[in-house]
């Protein structure tokens, strides 16, 4: 019933906005969202931050949703409310329309004049999406369907990615382009001096190293129509920390972030731990980490892009396996696996970097990885090839 209401919905939003197609589409107009937290952040922002230094005056720059604290961040960028008028007639008016999530389903765009791009916000093949992870009704087919008839370029970090995501959003696999995601391009290439400066930014001196523990959420009762939630993580701050020291040497400390969709974040786990949860931009803390816990979040693919090391800790492992909410089994993933504190006390104590480092390039070679490092100017040029036509 709830895929009913909510296929009903877009429906009668497609119906009221339909009178905006008498609108002229403006040529040099770029209409951007960040689906997933609503904030200047994530692939969108790389793109966005990329054309206003390397196309100046070439383009209408318009984001949906809040605008960064910083004004001199996105100074040549206009914000508009998200769901709002305005809103709506940027978007339905902009040439190419470019989204990290399930796309516009709820706008009736003109397919020959607009272009929608895809940039997704993960990696790898781990997580299941579409009809893969809830229930495949006809009516939840039609609502993807929505999105995948307007999908111009759905971009994609490698073969395996571009397989299970086509047959899950119902998107021809001809519209996969394995390029890498924007927002991996300097963690690839290793921006030193941005690494430099988000750790100034989180107040950690020199000689003080940083690991981030990073879940993803939760669906209770794997409902994907229920709103996202944070289980009891269980994870010992101060156990983790005495290993990393004991294991890498120099001071650590411990920081925590909620993934973007969880809204009751009561779950914070104790100790000696920074709460990064509203740091606007998460690869920003990728970049500064020397190591990562996480769970089933596909950050950890990103992560893996910098060589450093990354945990998995879950609670919940056996029942994220047991119902088979992942593509690539987690037995096939190069991270050191722990289900209770002993466990990834151990793992640290008895990491060994050759061997990380060797099952992390398998498993990149498994997956068909082709994170470039110029994702971020592949988009963009083809932007503006869209926007001259």
């Amino acid at each position: 019933m709830d895929d009913l209401k909510r296929y009903g919905k877009k429906l009668a939003m497609r119906a009221m906005l339909f009178p905006l197609r008498i609108l002229p589409v403006k040529k040099n107009r770029v209409f951007l969202i960040n689906d997933l937290a609503y904030n200047y952040s994530d692939n969108p922002k790389f793109v966005a931050d990329y054309l206003q230094k390397n196309y100046p005056g070439e383009f209408e720059l318009v984001f949906g949703g809040d605008a960064p604290a910083d004004p001199e961040v996105a100074k040549n960028i206009q914000f508009v409310k998200r769901n709002s008028l305005q809103y709506f007639v940027k978007a339905m008016t902009a040439r190419v329309l470019l989204t990290n999530s399930g796309g516009f389903s709820y706008l009736p765009l003109r397919k020959k004049k607009q272009y929608v791009i895809n940039t997704w916000h993960g990696g790898g093949a781990y997580k299941k999406c579409g009809i893969d992870m809830y229930v495949d009704t006809p009516y939840f087919r039609k609502d993807l369907k929505l999105s995948a008839n307007q999908t111009s370029l759905f971009v994609s970090t490698g073969t395996r990615f571009s397989d299970v995501v086509s047959g899950s959003m119902l998107i021809p696999r001809e519209v996969f382009w394995e390029v890498g995601m924007p927002r991996n391009d300097y963690l690839v290439r290793t921006d030193e001096t941005l690494r430099q400066a988000v750790r100034e930014k989180l107040g950690l001196k020199t000689d003080e190293k940083l690991i981030l523990f990073a879940p993803t959420y939760r669906k209770p009762d794997d409902n994907y129509f229920k709103e996202s939630i944070a289980i009891s993580y269980g994870v010992d701050v101060d156990r983790v920390i005495a290993a990393m020291e004991k294991r890498f040497g120099g001071k650590w400390k411990f920081a925590f972030r909620f993934h973007p969709r969880v809204i009751n974040r009561e779950e914070l786990p104790g100790g000696n731990c920074m709460d990064l949860s509203d740091y606007p931009d998460m690869q920003e803390l990728l970049c500064a980490a020397d190591a990562m816990i996480n769970d089933f979040s596909s950050s950890m693919w990103d992560f893996m892009m910098t060589g450093r090391p990354s945990f998995l800790f879950a609670v919940d492992l056996e029942h994220y396996v047991a119902t088979t909410q992942v593509y690539t089994p987690v037995s096939q993933w190069p991270f050191p696996q722990a289900v209770n504190n002993d466990q990834l006390e151990a793992n640290i104590l008895n990491f060994d970097e050759k061997v990380y480092q060797a099952a992390c390039d398998r498993h990149y070679q498994d997956l068909g990885g082709n994170e470039t490092g110029e994702a971020t100017k592949l988009v963009c040029q083809r932007i503006y090839e869209q926007c001259q036509q």
